[in-house]
């Protein structure tokens, strides 16, 4: 089974070729060695992935499917991503698009197919429950393993920030399901806190990161102040396959 701390993001500075694959092969390593089973290769400053660049990343996502893991590319630029498609590896290396369409819009009074409830106990040590059972409700979509675990991580890092700013009292957790994606509501009840769509966390804080790994991992993600009581919804999209 795999485990919930076992993740790290690396972003390359430069292209995915011979002259950076020698640091980028031993960072790799040494994160797998570690115990990593879940590599986010942040391709924002990525322009260009050569044969070296592509031998290394296959070896190295083979390397972590062997162990139950996953290497993923995200933020890739469209020339990354034609390249990619070209040879036939966008599943293999599970790529994600810089440019992303935004998430369609729900019908108006459209109802879930399902939805689920979820009360926040007090005390973090609970946080791995309630992963896991959101992983059992996001078993019964159309979504593939990787999937429905990057959006359990994503809800995670919103559950611990409920528990950081509030020890889980009075949170919940809103699962909705619907035909083409699932949504799901982190309520605390801190002191409260909103950052726009479009604005960057400061790295230097905990809360900040969280968002960062959040929107790398789901569709979309709004951090925003409640109307209902004081405290923060964290809402989180992920679409289904289609």
């Amino acid at each position: 089974m795999r485990e919930w701390n076992d993740i790290a993001v690396i972003a390359p500075s430069r292209d995915i070729d011979i002259a950076s694959v020698p640091l980028l092969r031993e960072e790799v390593d040494s994160l797998i060695a570690d115990g990593t089973r879940r590599i986010l290769v942040n391709c924002r400053d990525v322009g260009f992935i050569d044969s070296t660049g592509l031998a290394f990343l296959l070896t190295r996502a083979r390397c972590l499917m062997q162990r139950d893991g996953l290497l993923s590319l995200v933020n890739a630029s469209p020339a990354v991503v034609r390249f990619l498609q070209i040879a036939r590896l966008l599943d293999i290396l599970h790529v994600t698009p810089a440019d992303r369409p935004p998430v369609p819009l729900l019908t108006p009074g459209e109802s879930p197919v399902w939805s689920k409830s979820i009360s926040i106990r007090e005390g973090v040590e609970n946080l791995g429950g309630y992963r896991h059972r959101l992983l059992e409700l996001l078993d019964t979509l159309p979504m593939d393993r990787d999937a429905a675990y990057d959006t359990a991580l994503a809800a995670g890092e919103a559950l611990g920030n409920a528990y950081d700013h509030a020890s889980g009292a009075g949170c919940v957790m809103n699962v909705r399901a619907y035909h083409d994606r699932v949504v799901i509501e982190v309520c605390d009840c801190g002191e409260g806190y909103e950052i726009a769509a479009d604005e960057e966390p400061s790295e230097s804080e905990e809360r900040g990161r969280g968002i960062r790994l959040m929107r790398l991992l789901v569709d979309s993600v709004e951090v925003r102040r409640r109307t209902d009581v004081q405290g923060t919804v964290v809402r989180l999209v992920k679409l289904l396959a289609a």
